[in-house]
């Protein structure tokens, strides 16, 4: 890796490579050692952008959420309020090979979280930043005349839960298994938020 390439770059490099060591050796293996030869860089080298184990497990987490903003940022509406509304709650299940790995390792570092001080405040910022998301694309919804009583802060929390739910479910099963149904749910979900789904 080139040495002048910016910090915010090479943080992110180290970043998804503890991604893969996660993912393929399992959270135990996440070292400064096996993450720095993953990178392909020294270990010294990785101790400067993360001085401690828990900042880099902290960033791990952090880079998660970052990209979650960065996908749903770059989602352009459809053709209806609704159908925008799914493809952005789409973007919070692991229905894909690289929401899979996201939600792995969020899992995988995440119950770290409980028992680590350092850790705990990047695991409640991806917890509030999900909520928060959560909320926003209630409001969007709510914009649409078919969902005029819909009150998104009274929603927030079940939706909140139904996502997290789905999301663990989709973990849970195999990678080859079908995984339309969680869309389908959630789909069912939010048609009963509706004030006549059939207008």
């Amino acid at each position: 890796m080139p040495k002048l390439i910016d910090k915010a770059v090479r943080e992110r490099w180290v970043g998804e490579a503890a991604w893969r060591v996660v993912v393929r050796d399992g959270i135990t293996k996440l070292s400064v050692r096996n993450v720095a030869a993953e990178a392909g860089i020294t270990a010294g080298s990785l101790r400067y952008l993360f001085p401690t184990q828990e900042t880099l497990r902290a960033y791990v987490l952090d880079l998660v959420r970052q990209k979650v903003v960065d996908r749903i940022a770059a989602t352009q509406p459809r053709q209806s309020i609704r159908l925008t509304v799914d493809s952005y709650f789409s973007q919070l299940l692991p229905l894909d090979a690289e929401r899979r790995v996201e939600m792995e390792v969020f899992l995988s570092v995440g119950v770290l979280a409980f028992t680590d001080p350092v850790l705990r405040p990047a695991y409640e910022r991806a917890h509030r930043d999900l909520q928060e998301g959560c909320r926003q694309i209630l409001a969007l919804l709510a914009t649409d005349p078919r969902y005029a009583e819909l009150d998104p802060e009274a929603e927030t929390a079940r939706t909140h839960a139904i996502i997290d739910g789905f999301a663990l479910h989709l973990i849970r099963q195999h990678q080859d298994e079908d995984n339309d149904w969680a869309m389908k749910e959630l789909a069912r979900h939010l048609d009963s938020l509706a004030t006549d789904i059939g207008v």
